[in-house]
């Protein structure tokens, strides 16, 4: 995966380089930045291409469906509900018919007391929040979406954070464009625990008890990657990496097959991330360094950073990215999980069972 991965970053950087105000944290967001008529052209040109393949029914839906892949057309209507939000926002688009973002509207028909938030294309609940914080939080939506659009010129696709298509499952990934069976994806940002300081059950019980979303993983070498407190929608500076988003990928929905699967990843000396001024881009920091004497000192090449990612088990175009969580069997499930592939849980947790 090296070549893979260096690719990527390179492509990072250039399109950081290419809006600079998309990795500065210190922009004001309360006022238009520098990039804007940048920002505007590129999003206006991402709605205008969404709208006409929504309009002539997708082309490439016959194909996918032929194959026995999932329609584009939700994406689409996602991907045009998110850029909608984003330029009415922004000032940049009038809807003369006032389809406006539903979360924009924050009246209830019911009255307050029954009036239930209703989130946006992006999984946002802008009802929750006050002017100021949805002004951010619309800055760094309009960021992300142009760089989507800026690294899937250059690699053939990239990844987006949107509302799910699953009812009630919050956020979830999609890929923008089509990448190949093989390709990665995504990458599950947060802190790595080195296995060696998960021996102790009361530690690791007591540190790790809390995860309502699912977002602890674990290598098939037993390192953990905390992905609890990981940015997903602000995502500059120490948190620049943009498919750096693994974390709110779903598992599928029944009848449904995943389309991707976790992989390792070693940032390696070799890569040479550091002298090539890429390093910024690892979306991972040790909670612990791992000891010197520890599974560490078995590793054919000097590894700078243990990290966790997904990758395309078949061709994925414009859909929504799902990976089997397989979530131990010793606890119990909770309702919206269904085990894909019980073989393969009792060959991942076999070891916990004996």
């Amino acid at each position: 995966l090296a070549p893979e991965i260096l690719r990527a970053f390179e492509v990072f950087r250039s399109v950081d380089e290419s809006i600079p105000t998309a990795a500065d944290a210190s922009e004001d967001i309360r006022s238009h930045s520098k990039d804007d008529e940048k920002f505007q052209s590129i999003l206006m040109s991402e709605y205008e291409q969404v709208q006409a393949q929504l309009s002539s029914g997708d082309p490439a839906t016959k194909d996918q469906i032929t194959l026995n892949k999932p329609s584009p057309i939700p994406y689409l209507e996602m991907k045009s509900g998110a850029l909608r939000t984003v330029l009415l926002s922004r000032g940049w688009l009038d809807i003369d018919d006032q389809q406006e973002s539903i979360s924009t509207d924050s009246s209830s028909t019911d009255g307050e007391r029954n009036h239930v938030p209703i989130a946006d294309n992006f999984g946002y609940y802008a009802e929750n929040a006050d002017d100021e914080i949805n002004a951010a939080i619309r800055h760094y939506q309009m960021i992300n979406l142009a760089k989507t659009a800026l690294i899937r010129e250059q690699l053939g696709f990239s990844v987006l954070s949107l509302k799910s298509t699953i009812p009630e499952a919050g956020r979830g990934i999609f890929v923008d464009g089509t990448a190949l069976a093989g390709s990665l994806l995504a990458f599950f940002p947060g802190q790595i625990w080195p296995k060696e300081y998960l021996s102790n059950a009361a530690f690791s019980t007591a540190l790790f008890k809390d995860d309502n979303n699912y977002q602890l993983s674990i290598r098939y070498d037993d390192i953990l990657i905390d992905s609890r407190k990981a940015p997903y929608t602000v995502l500059n500076d120490a948190n620049c990496n943009p498919w750096a988003v693994a974390h709110i990928a779903n598992h599928p929905p029944k009848d449904v097959s995943a389309n991707c699967r976790t992989v390792m990843i070693n940032f390696t000396e070799k890569m040479k991330l550091g002298k090539a001024g890429l390093e910024r881009y690892i979306p991972n920091t040790y909670a612990r360094e791992p000891m010197v004497t520890g599974p560490r000192a078995l590793d054919r090449d000097l590894i700078r950073m243990h990290g966790f990612g997904i990758m395309a088990v078949r061709d994925v175009s414009s859909e929504e990215l799902f990976y089997d969580y397989r979530l131990s069997p010793g606890n119990a499930y909770p309702k919206w999980y269904h085990p894909c592939d019980e073989e393969g849980l009792k060959r991942r947790w076999w070891e916990e069972e004996q």
